[in-house]
């Protein structure tokens, strides 16, 4: 039985080739169902799937859409992105290849190598091609500066990876060098390093 799934495995490579060129996938166990409007291909045991530069790997990863537009990933999910630096790990996470679209709900981490931050949150959604990343619930960001890590909490974060730029929403603070920044609504440029605050604001600064 194993045999037969690998050379289903095999045979399906060349076919989503010619129907999607930028996407190759493999997977230990593999299904399909090639009904017009309604194609799905299935891969389990050590699922992976490549798309340009983004490559996505989990227990199970659902393909469907046109051209395999959207893939739906569950148990133990890696994102990695070399050209754009960063990885995810969740335990689920779908992927709309047309948008650039990530979305994940439940626990997540961030791991964004080019911008030097780490974070967590309970949900995501994540333009690729803008650089948008929006972080929810009991979100934790951490950055590194020359003045050591700046840590970011809030219940919603928005980072725009391109413009250099944090803002924060809802029970905000940052804790960075040893001052203590407290408001409803913070926002950073990571490139000035400055620092705007609204609504009911608190700090502790050491002079």
């Amino acid at each position: 039985m194993k045999r037969i799934r690998i050379i289903i495995t095999l045979l399906l490579l060349p076919l989503v080739s010619l129907l999607a060129e930028e996407i190759s996938f493999s997977g230990g166990s593999t299904s399909m169902r090639m009904q017009q409007g309604f194609e799905t291909i299935t891969l389990s045991e050590g699922a992976s799937i490549v798309s340009g530069s983004l490559r996505l790997e989990a227990d199970t990863i659902v393909l469907t859409g046109e051209s395999f537009r959207y893939a739906t990933c569950s148990g133990s999910v890696k994102l990695s992105d070399e050209e754009r630096g960063i990885t995810l790990q969740s335990q689920n996470l779908y992927y709309d290849r047309q948008e650039a679209l990530i979305i994940i709900d439940g626990y997540l981490e961030l791991d964004d190598q080019t911008n030097e931050v780490i974070a967590s949150a309970f949900h995501l959604e994540f333009t690729l091609d803008d650089g948008i990343v929006l972080l929810q619930v009991q979100v934790r960001l951490f950055k590194h500066t020359e003045s050591g890590a700046m840590v970011c909490k809030a219940d919603s974060l928005r980072f725009n990876r391109e413009k250099q730029m944090l803002n924060l929403e809802g029970n905000a603070t940052i804790d960075w060098d040893k001052d203590l920044y407290q408001a409803q609504r913070i926002t950073v440029d990571l490139t000035t390093e400055a620092i705007t605050m609204e609504g009911a604001i608190k700090g502790v600064v050491n002079g």
